[in-house]
């Protein structure tokens, strides 16, 4: 019988060629990173305000250039949203697995699941530092009312079918804020998301639609209390709750928001005119989040109908980093919408709002013709 023969690798030769291997990786990692470094360093440096102030430059530095070079040039608005979801969940370990892509968030996940060709990234909040939002001074703010043009409202109109509300009521915009460079601060007590509700009020009311809007300063409601900025559902439950009390022939209930994801993600050119686009939240966890979802569906479509893409989609927005509910568990036709981002303009905004309120208009039309006798 012949007897097999092995290899014996001496120690010292063993050493050697795991010296070698080893070295060679070490040089290839440092010519890919001398490749990268200048991409990385730029892409860095643009959105390090993302970061929680607390957190060194240095760490911030090389985590993001551990994380971000292979994503950057595959799609800039993924790297924006990775660097977003890390923010707001720094303290959650299941961050990390979601950065690594082990697994994803509860609300990617019920986001991807919703049936919808939705446009990643989801909708993000710019939430402002806790110690900055309770006693920091905000910045002088650019006069915009020269932007807001006023519509005429119809001679008939069905009274008091829509409330308009905005949670978050100081979302400003950065076009406004010239000393402002952080999106995390552009948040204004006399700039800012609540001056839309002249607008969209007219332009309802112009299709014959009447409307009730309440721009109570929600903002203002939580410093008097103390209260940080992830309790302004609660403060905005309220409103719904007094007007579903007060005024019971409302039957839609729109949240408005400013999105924080850029530019790049918010706007659409069309026809030589800029828009602000939109995307709709979906709170998924309470048990007629359906009906809210199939109501933001509809409108979705009804938008990406009249020009293509100005949706960005429904998000159902669920589990750990989520409100969960959004105030929409109150009744089956709520709506919140993220209407433009921080870097667009009143202007874009209002091109986008007009076409909302047209097929919204057509809905309750629609809803109070199949509920007459």
């Amino acid at each position: 019988m012949k007897r097999s023969k092995f290899i014996v690798i001496e120690p010292v030769w063993s050493k050697t060629l795991y010296s070698i291997i080893r070295t060679t990786l070490l040089l290839l990692s440092l010519l890919l990173t001398a490749i990268w470094m200048p991409q990385t360093i730029n892409w860095m440096k643009e959105h390090a305000f993302l970061w929680p102030s607390e957190i060194p430059e240095w760490w911030k530095t090389a985590f993001l250039e551990m994380e971000s070079s292979s994503i950057i040039y595959q799609d800039p608005s993924i790297a924006s949203q990775m660097a977003m979801l890390w923010r707001d969940n720094i303290s959650n370990p299941s961050t990390w697995l979601t950065m690594e892509g082990v697994f994803f968030s509860p609300s990617i996940v019920a986001y991807a699941q919703s049936g919808h060709q939705a446009t990643f990234p989801a909708p993000s909040e710019s939430v402002p530092p806790t110690e900055w939002f309770l006693t920091g001074e905000e910045e002088e703010a650019l006069d915009p009312e020269t932007e807001l043009q006023e519509a005429t409202a119809a001679s008939n109109v069905l009274p008091n079918r829509v409330l308009v509300y905005f949670t978050h009521s100081r979302e400003s915009f950065l076009p406004y804020l010239p000393e402002t460079k952080d999106p995390n601060k552009a948040h204004n007590s006399k700039v800012n998301i609540t001056q839309m509700g002249p607008f969209l009020k007219n332009e309802l009311e112009k299709r014959g639609i009447g409307v009730v809007v309440d721009d109570t300063d929600v903002m203002a409601k939580l410093k008097e209390q103390g209260l940080d900025y992830w309790a302004a559902y609660d403060e905005s439950r309220k409103i719904v709750q007094t007007v579903m009390g007060n005024i019971p022939e409302v039957r839609y209930f729109v949240d408005v928001h400013r999105d924080a994801v850029r530019r790049d993600v918010t706007t659409l050119k069309h026809d030589g005119e800029d828009y602000a686009k939109v995307a709709f939240v979906v709170g998924g966890e309470h048990a007629q989040y359906e009906q809210n979802q199939a109501l933001a569906n509809r409108i979705h479509q009804m938008l990406n109908e009249k020009i293509p893409n100005l949706s960005r989609g429904v998000f159902i927005k669920k589990g750990a980093g989520t409100n969960g509910k959004y105030n929409q568990d109150l009744t089956s036709k709520s709506l919140l919408i993220e209407l433009g981002g921080v870097d667009n303009t009143f202007e874009e905004l209002q091109r986008t709002a007009e076409i909302f309120a047209d097929i919204l208009a057509a809905i309750v039309l629609e809803a109070e013709a199949v509920s007459q006798p």
